[in-house]
């Protein structure tokens, strides 16, 4: 998957809850991301080449925004480190131009080079 990465994975230093808008439900936490993708790591495998719309928390600190809402497509899903977890990888499929805006301010001010 890496050859196929336009942009550099950037860590996040929070964790972000990730939830499945469709029933409300959480999914895993918010690993790394770029504009283009995320990695998600949570209790269940996520269907591969199925669209999710999801809600992404965003930091306390953050400001008046408490979420995103995206909606990505898992490109991958494989067994984590740990067994009782599995990571996703996630391409973002459609943001709003506010929610892209938020979204890029948080990769910058949070993100981590890997």
């Amino acid at each position: 998957m890496d050859e196929r990465r336009k942009q550099d994975r950037r860590i996040l230093t929070f964790f972000s809850r990730v939830i499945d808008r469709t029933n409300e439900r959480l999914i895993g936490y918010l690993v790394d991301m770029t504009t283009d993708g995320a990695l998600i790591v949570g209790n269940m495998p996520l269907k591969v080449n199925t669209n999710f719309l999801l809600r992404i928390d965003l930091p306390e600190s953050y400001g008046d925004q408490q979420q995103l809402e995206i909606e990505a497509r898992a490109i991958w899903c494989s067994p984590d480190e740990d067994p009782d977890l599995y990571r996703t990888g996630m391409q973002l499929i459609h943001i709003e131009n506010a929610d892209q805006e938020v979204l890029e301010r948080l990769i910058s001010e949070y993100g981590l080079n890997r």
